[in-house]
């Protein structure tokens, strides 16, 4: 059940993506419901496959639930902020990480894990959550920089025609850096319940990597709110803070090697 649906989301989510980038090689856009449609039914496969994976025990079903976090955003970018663009990174990006998730190794229906309370399960939803809507503010920040490279350079040609307008694409990065900023800072404090109070043993690099995150999602809505940063400053803010949170996973994975834990 587990393997068979990451294989139809793998294979719908793939599908989509063919669908967003298809006007960027000339060829006629896909109807917005088909679109729609495709990525709803994905993440209606994923998530039957997700909620067979807790308690997200290793890798690989982490990937899996960062995989479904973004296509829920790209579809509701698509929803709100009619920002079909937003899916030639999201859509590329989820398919590759349930890729990479079955190739690392699913566990079908695992059995409970010691240790592994609902609190603990709900600090690492919410956590990749977190993550996710910072991935979201990036992916916004890199348009709006394609964007405003296209207009400054007087290019009106593809990305200029299927690219959200620059004001919606500001809207989109600070929007989902305002709510991430309370989704990562929940997500740290789950995990400080769940070290502390819980008695469960957490990593000193799962500490290290979410203290980073919320600090650097910090900075971003600090400068966006209190200092009114808004266009190309806030966008590179935005592509800074994702940088150096993945810069610092890569380095902590490198330092602490393993798959067996959910950073």
């Amino acid at each position: 059940m587990v393997l068979t649906s990451h294989l139809v989301a793998l294979g719908l989510y793939a599908l989509a993506t063919v669908l967003v980038l298809a006007p960027f090689t000339g060829l006629r856009p896909a109807p917005r419901g088909l679109l729609v449609g495709v990525l709803i039914a994905g993440i209606a496969a994923h998530a039957l496959g997700v909620a067979r994976l807790t308690p997200f025990m290793g890798v690989a079903p982490t990937l899996s639930l960062l995989a479904l976090f973004l296509a829920l955003l790209q579809l509701a970018s698509e929803v709100a902020f009619r920002a079909s663009a937003v899916g030639v990174f999201t859509g590329p990006l989820a398919t590759g990480l349930i890729g990479l998730a079955l190739l690392i190794g699913l566990a079908p229906d695992a059995g409970p894990v010691v240790g592994r309370s609902p609190w603990s399960i709900l600090h690492i939803t919410v956590s990749i959550l977190g993550l996710a809507m910072l991935a979201l503010a990036f992916i916004a920040a890199a348009l709006y920089l394609l964007q405003f490279r296209e207009l400054k350079a007087k290019r009106f040609g593809q990305v200029f025609r299927l690219f959200p307008p620059l004001e919606r694409l500001d809207q989109l990065n600070h929007l989902s850096l305002v709510v991430g900023f309370p989704t990562v800072t929940l997500g740290v404090l789950l995990g400080f319940g769940v070290r502390y109070a819980g008695g469960v043993s957490v990593d000193a690099a799962q500490v290290v990597w979410g203290m980073l995150m919320w600090l650097v999602l910090g900075w971003a809505v600090g400068v966006r709110v209190v200092r009114h940063w808004a266009g190309r400053r806030a966008a590179f803010a935005s592509i800074a803070s994702f940088a150096a949170v993945l810069l610092v996973y890569l380095a902590l994975k490198l330092t602490t090697p393993g798959t067996q834990r959910f950073l």
